[in-house]
């Protein structure tokens, strides 16, 4: 009997974390260039949640992936006044950036 390898968690890697600052270049980037959809009904931005095809997707500006290469190939959108970024495979949102104070 072989010894089991443990599955690979496809969302293990679909995380990326943000200083304060950098939270705000995204979200001020993104939302001067995206309009702010309205939620699906059922749908709550969480990190982990699958986006429905109801929100437009768009990748995420290259300024922003110059500036923080761990958003490029992530798409985003501005849902309910906060961004969202998604992993594109399998449409899961890995970060909600709300506007700072």
């Amino acid at each position: 009997m072989t010894a089991q390898t443990p599955a690979l968690d496809s969302g293990a890697s679909a995380h990326v974390d943000f200083t304060i600052a950098q939270k705000q270049t995204v979200y001020q980037s993104i939302s001067k260039t995206q309009k702010n959809n309205a939620a699906p009904v059922g749908f709550r931005p969480a990190v982990g949640v699958i986006v429905p095809n109801g929100v437009e997707l768009a990748p995420v500006p290259n300024a922003i992936t110059e500036l923080m290469p761990q958003t490029k190939g992530l798409e985003s959108a501005l849902v309910e006044g906060e961004v969202i970024l998604v992993d594109p495979q399998g449409k899961k949102v890995i970060a909600v950036i709300t506007p700072q104070p």
